[in-house]
């Protein structure tokens, strides 16, 4: 399979698929934690741990 990929070249837009991809990132680890067979508790806690992870790694 070949798969073909226009990046946009105005930053404008690369900024635009930058907070898409984002959005699309959240949703996806919003979904899978909301899936786990576990108390509404530790799902908040794993929730914040994602969050606290992300930050740290946009400030390094």
């Amino acid at each position: 399979m070949e798969i073909i990929v226009h990046y946009p070249k105005d930053s404008e837009k690369k900024k635009e698929l930058e907070t898409s991809v984002s959005k699309l990132r959240a949703e996806f680890i919003i979904d899978y934690i909301n899936k786990l067979n576990c108390p509404y508790e530790q799902k908040l806690r794993l929730a914040d741990a994602v969050v606290r992870r992300v930050r740290a790694g946009e400030q390094s």
